[in-house]
C-alpha cells in the first residue's frame, strides 16, 4: 500500500512529538526565494528580500505547527530586470545545476543535477512544444528545470531551518559556472502544506 502524503505528515510529526499536526488543514504549498547574492545559497537570507517578487517567506523556517511536505522542486533565473529567462540561453545549454536540500543540519537531497536542456528526462520537463508562439516563448513559459519525488517526497517540519545549496557546472568540461551580476538563480519548493486549523483534519 502506498504511503500518502498526508501519512508522512502524520509518521514524521509522531516522531517529532507533535501532536497536534492531526489537527490541520492540508493543502497545496509553495515557497520560492531567488539567490539575489550570488552566494550558492538559495532561502538562508529570504528573511532580508521581503518582496513577493523575489521570495513569499519572511525566514527559512516555519511557524509550529506549520510544514511542507516537498514534492516538487524547481529552479529558474532572474535577469537584472527582474523578469524570469530561460536558464539554458542564461547558461548555456550544457550547464547543469547540482544542489543540496539541507533542512536543519541533515542534507537530505545531495548532488542532486537539473539539467539546462532538459536531459536526461529523469530530471527535468523538456518542454518541446510546437505552436505559434515560438519555441523560445513556450521554453520560458512551461515548467522545466525540475525534480519530481517519487513516493511521498521530503518533510520540512514546523521550526526547522532549510535551504537550498547550488552549483552551476559545465557539464561537457567540468568547469564551474560563476554566478552572472546580470542574473540571479531562484528556486521553489512545491507540495502539500499544513497549517493550524482546529476544525478540519487532514
Amino acid at each position: 500500500m502506498a504511503l500518502s502524503a498526508q501519512d508522512k505528515i502524520l509518521y514524521v510529526a509522531n516522531k517529532l512529538g507533535l501532536s497536534t499536526l492531526g489537527q490541520m488543514q492540508g493543502s497545496t504549498g509553495a515557497v520560492y526565494d531567488v539567490d539575489t547574492d550570488l552566494s550558492g545559497q538559495i532561502f538562508s537570507s529570504a528573511s532580508r528580500h521581503q518582496n513577493p517578487g523575489t521570495t513569499n517567506v519572511t525566514e527559512n523556517q516555519f511557524e509550529v505547527n506549520e510544514a511542507l511536505l516537498v514534492e516538487n522542486i524547481a529552479f529558474y533565473v532572474k535577469n537584472a530586470a527582474g523578469e524570469v529567462v530561460n536558464f539554458q540561453s542564461a547558461y548555456g545549454s550544457n550547464a547543469v545545476i547540482v544542489f543540496d536540500l539541507v533542512i536543519g543540519n541533515k542534507r537530505v537531497m545531495k548532488d542532486t543535477p537539473i539539467f539546462a536542456s532538459g536531459s536526461p528526462y529523469t530530471f527535468a520537463n523538456v518542454a518541446t512544444i510546437n505552436d505559434t508562439i515560438g519555441e523560445d516563448l513556450a521554453n520560458i513559459v512551461i515548467p522545466r528545470h525540475q525534480v519530481f519525488m517519487e513516493g511521498a517526497g521530503v518533510l520540512i517540519p514546523p521550526q526547522v531551518q532549510w535551504y537550498v545549496d547550488y552549483r552551476i557546472f559545465n557539464v561537457v568540461t567540468g568547469a564551474t559556472i560563476a554566478a552572472s551580476d546580470d542574473t540571479a538563480v531562484g528556486c521553489y519548493l512545491f507540495g502539500t502544506r499544513v497549517l493550524l486549523n482546529f476544525n478540519t483534519t487532514i
